[in-house]
């Protein structure tokens, strides 16, 4: 089809060439040369019509490149607007990081989450800081929300940690309001509970609980979670308390190893 227009094009421009030459040849009569002239308005008419129409759509195809140009420039901006708004968000979140190292009583070393224990997914990961970097067996595992966990295996430049979610974890605590202790461990659901609380306790839910510092593992005051419910299991003689722990396992990036 395109081809066909460029040919009646061509031949357009041919003729009507022909016809003008001819018509404004001296040696041609006078009655001959208006005929001719005659003549060449049919081509003469297609020709200007067709420069016509080319005319209005050469502004158009234009305006189709501008526009394209113009979304491709869109789209970048969205682009570095987006990357702005993360890298503003990091630094707001590692400057809180270090804030809350310069504000805790105690020196720390930051790691990063690289990974999960496949074996241990829920209740266990792996940080990127090992024994070249201080970290000791044992170390207590915080983040900015509260108590993590203990690293329970050191490597040089990597570490396993035992989440208080885990059923082989014990912790000493105390609830914060009344001082009364118990000893939390990990539950199977990614929750905690405290046992052996004293049978006349009132502890209740909504009390905050905190590690009891009893032993060099865990210092003294780090907030652990909140309790949600209290309850006597039978033919047991303490209560028993679910607690939710302060940071969600799920959500870890970074993590502060005390030394």
């Amino acid at each position: 089809m395109r081809d066909r227009k460029k040919i009646v094009l061509k031949s357009l421009v041919i003729i009507a060439f022909l016809v003008f030459l001819v018509a404004n040849s001296n040696t041609i009569t006078s009655p001959i040369r208006t005929k001719l002239l005659d003549l060449s308005v049919i081509p003469l008419k297609a020709l200007h019509s067709f420069y016509a129409a080319a005319g209005r759509l050469l502004p158009f195809a234009s305006l189709t490149a501008e526009n394209k140009r113009l979304r491709e420039k869109i789209d970048l901006l969205v682009r570095q607007g987006e990357e702005s708004k993360y890298l503003l968000i990091e630094n707001r979140r590692l400057k809180g990081i270090l804030d809350f190292q310069d504000a805790i009583p105690f020196a720390t070393i930051p790691a990063e989450v690289i990974g999960r224990d496949p074996t241990n997914w829920s209740n266990s990961l792996i940080i990127d800081k090992g024994s070249a970097n201080q970290v000791s067996q044992g170390n207590a595992v915080i983040s900015m929300k509260g108590l993590i966990g203990r690293a329970l295996e050191v490597g040089r430049y990597s570490s396993k940690i035992l989440l208080i979610t885990d059923t082989n974890s014990k912790v000493g605590v105390v609830i914060q309001r009344n001082r009364q202790g118990g000893i939390l461990v990990g539950r199977p659901d990614g929750r905690c509970k405290i046992i052996y609380i004293a049978l006349d306790s009132d502890v209740m839910k909504g009390d905050k609980v905190i590690t009891a510092g009893f032993g060099s593992v865990f210092p003294k005051g780090i907030l652990v979670g909140d309790v949600v419910s209290v309850y006597k299991e039978p033919g047991r003689l303490y209560k028993c308390a679910i607690v939710r722990p302060a940071q969600d396992m799920t959500k870890l990036e970074e993590v502060m190893c005390i030394k």
